[in-house]
């Protein structure tokens, strides 16, 4: 998955910012780790098109897979309770 580019929603970003900071430091690190191609605990979402999820600890971040483009969309990320509200 080299060279592809990581686009936040401004929901997603807020979202990010307001995370303890032991979570955002995993967040980031399994979004590295998702673009340089390593193992990371992502699943599709079920009845969802294109969208898919990686658990973080108590947190997960949706995301949306672009080809054509190269990007991933962070949709949301959220506590596992409200994530997919």
């Amino acid at each position: 998955m080299q060279n592809w580019k990581i686009v936040f929603t401004n929901k997603a970003y807020k979202n990010f910012l307001s995370l303890p900071l032991n979570y955002k430091s995993l967040i980031e690190n399994e979004l590295i780790d998702l673009i340089k191609g390593k193992r990371v605990d992502i699943k599709k979402v079920k009845d969802e098109k294109n969208i898919y999820r990686i658990r973080v600890g108590k947190y997960r971040i949706l995301l949306k897979k672009l080809s054509q483009e190269k990007e991933i969309f962070v949709i949301n990320i959220a506590h596992r309770k409200e994530a997919y509200r």
